[in-house]
């Protein structure tokens, strides 16, 4: 959790509102109503939603209670997502714990860092078109900012019915409903003689962490063990062979994560430790212009959780700038992230080509393409790869 300086956020929104706003004007979105594909398999409603250019248009009550919250405030709720929260609106906070804020680590940090990611992808993306979105950031609440505590404290649950920071940002909205329900059907395990009934997946499907999906795309782990025990749709792991043998579009995902990383690292001087690539939902419509549709979702390829990552600095060593970012790169989370470079060579060289495409543009426009080599960075983390992948 973290974020170092206080913001004004009028200006820090525009990135996510008008610049999306403006891509999805330049592309063709697909409009599936879950009507439609409930027609269909399950893995057939997999292939055709899990894509960013998909807008499902949904029926669920999650959608309508969404809908109807909007400018009601009587009915927006502070209810439980994890390690975070939200409101009836598209609107997730973040809250510091207790004792965190002396740490290196602490949410105004990590804020500082989410905001920097955001500034980059407003400068860039807009050229590069990674197709990755970065939640919007709204607002810092200090623990010292009594009209807000007083007048909100008592809405927490108890646990965290404290006085600390917190930050407001862009709710990544779940995957639709007909969406989760494919997903469990596909994936859930069960005996070929005993597949699941429709009572016991409804059961799945209504449990309330499994209405909090979103699917963490590796694109560096071929597959992974799923149980009964431990089977839940919230941060559900797509490992690449099922998205490759469900038809989704993987060498899309790669250069998009590329180029994402290379904003990141060369745009924003940010090394990416241990950050997340989802995809989720999001309204249809800008917050902006008062016309959310929480019932057409569209689905996105997020950018997350910078809580764990650092500030690099480009007047340091050349050496060091590379160490910073191949380091992070194959530490942590990363490497279930980015394709493996010995193990998916083809999908590695997509990653690679959208990085360095993407780096490289941002360092003619910085003015440091004489200082940092893209290719050079490359060969070393590629070497670095070599003894820290699995």
């Amino acid at each position: 959790m973290s974020s170092r300086r206080e913001l004004n956020s009028t200006n820090e929104t525009a990135y996510s509102v008008s610049s999306d706003l403006r891509r999805n004007a330049e592309i063709t979105l697909q409009y599936l109503a879950d009507a439609e594909l409930t027609s269909l398999p399950d893995d057939a409603v997999i292939q055709r939603s899990l894509s960013v250019k998909t807008v499902v248009s949904t029926s669920s009550s999650f959608a309508q209670c969404c809908q109807q919250a909007v400018g009601q405030p009587h009915l927006q709720q502070i209810v439980q997502i994890g390690a975070g929260m939200q409101v009836g609106r598209s609107i997730a906070m973040k809250k510091e714990f207790l004792g965190n804020a002396t740490l290196t680590t602490n949410l105004l940090h990590e804020y500082s860092l989410h905001r920097a990611v955001i500034q980059a992808f407003d400068c860039y993306d807009d050229t590069i078109r990674s197709d990755v979105r970065v939640p919007q950031l709204f607002d810092v609440i200090h623990a010292t900012d009594d009209r807000f505590w007083s007048e909100n404290l008592v809405k927490f649950l108890s646990v965290y019915r404290t006085r600390t920071d917190m930050v407001q940002m862009e709710r990544i909205l779940p995957l639709p409903k007909v969406v989760r329900k494919a997903l469990i059907a596909h994936f859930y395990p069960h005996n070929d003689n005993a597949p699941l009934d429709s009572v016991a997946l409804g059961s799945i499907l209504n449990d309330t962490p499994n209405k909090h999906c979103l699917a963490r795309i590796y694109l560096g782990r071929e597959n992974g063990m799923l149980t009964r025990e431990g089977f839940s749709l919230r941060n559900f792991p797509l490992y690449l062979k099922p998205m490759q043998e469900l038809g989704l579009d993987v060498v899309g995902l790669a250069s998009a994560m590329g180029k994402a990383f290379a904003i990141m690292h060369w745009g924003a001087g940010v090394n990416g430790d241990d950050v997340e690539f989802v995809l989720g939902s999001s309204t249809v419509g800008g917050e902006e212009g008062g016309n959310l549709n929480f019932q057409h979702r569209a689905i996105r390829f997020y950018l997350l959780d910078f809580g764990q990552c650092d500030f690099v600095n480009f007047s340091g060593d050349q050496d060091e700038v590379y160490q910073a970012f191949k380091g992070a790169m194959v530490t942590g989370d990363n490497q279930l992230f980015i394709p493996h470079y010995e193990k998916s060579r083809e999908l590695y060289a997509v990653f690679k080509a959208g990085y360095m495409d993407a780096a490289q543009v941002i360092l003619k426009e910085r003015g440091m393409e004489k200082k940092f080599s893209i290719e050079d960075f490359m060969a070393e983390y590629e070497e670095y790869a070599e003894d820290f992948l699995v």
